[in-house]
C-alpha cells in the first residue's frame, strides 16, 4: 500500500495517524497513470491543531468528581467495615444470649426437680399436729404400761406376801421347835 504512495503522502500519512484516530476519509491519490484508494485524514493536509488547555472550571470540575467518588468509595467501604463488625458483634451476643437462656433452662430443670423431690416429701411427712397427735397417743400408752406395771407389781407383791405368810408359818414354826 506504501510503495504506491509517494513519499510525501506517506510522510503526511503517518505523521496525522498517532494524532488522529476516529476521523479518518477514503481519499484518491494519483500517481502516475495509477490511482490508489488510501485511508487517510482530512486534517492530514491541514496544520496540526494545537492542544487546548485544561481550564480551572473543567479541572475543577474534574477534581471534585474525582474526589466524591474516592470519598465515596473510601466511606463505602469503612461503611461495609463497620456492618461486618456491628454484625459480628451481635452474632457473639447472640451465641452468650444462648448459652445464658441454656443455663437457665438447666436451673429451671433443676428446680423443678427439687419441686417434686420437696412435694414428694410433704406427701409423706408429718405436721406438728400430727406430731402432738403421737405425742399424745405415746403418753397414753406409756401411762398404761406404767399402770398395768404398777398392777402386777401389787399383784406380785400380794402373791409373796401370800407366800411369805404360808412360808413364815411354816418358817415360824421351825423357828420355835430350833429354839
Amino acid at each position: 500500500m506504501f510503495s504506491r504512495l509517494s513519499a510525501s503522502a506517506r510522510v503526511a500519512s503517518t505523521l496525522v495517524r498517532p494524532a488522529v484516530v476516529g476521523r479518518r476519509f477514503e481519499s484518491t491519490v494519483k500517481v502516475g497513470d495509477a490511482v490508489s484508494t488510501s485511508s487517510t485524514s482530512r486534517l492530514a493536509q491541514e496544520a496540526p491543531k494545537k492542544k487546548r488547555p485544561i481550564g480551572g472550571f473543567r479541572g475543577g470540575l474534574v477534581g471534585f468528581l474525582l474526589g466524591v467518588t474516592s470519598a465515596g468509595a473510601f466511606g463505602f467501604v469503612y461503611l461495609i467495615e463497620e456492618y461486618q463488625k456491628a454484625t459480628s458483634l451481635v452474632l457473639s451476643s447472640v451465641d452468650e444470649l444462648e448459652k445464658s437462656s441454656l443455663k437457665v433452662r438447666e436451673y429451671v430443670k433443676k428446680i423443678e426437680t427439687v419441686e417434686s423431690d420437696l412435694n414428694r416429701l410433704r406427701a409423706s411427712s408429718a405436721t406438728s399436729q400430727q406430731l402432738a397427735q403421737v405425742k399424745a397417743d405415746w403418753r397414753k400408752q406409756n401411762d398404761i404400761l406404767t399402770r398395768d406395771h404398777l398392777e402386777l407389781k401389787a399383784h406380785v407383791w400380794e402373791i409373796e406376801q401370800d407366800v411369805d405368810t404360808a412360808l413364815g408359818r411354816a418358817s415360824s414354826a421351825k423357828a420355835k421347835k430350833n429354839n
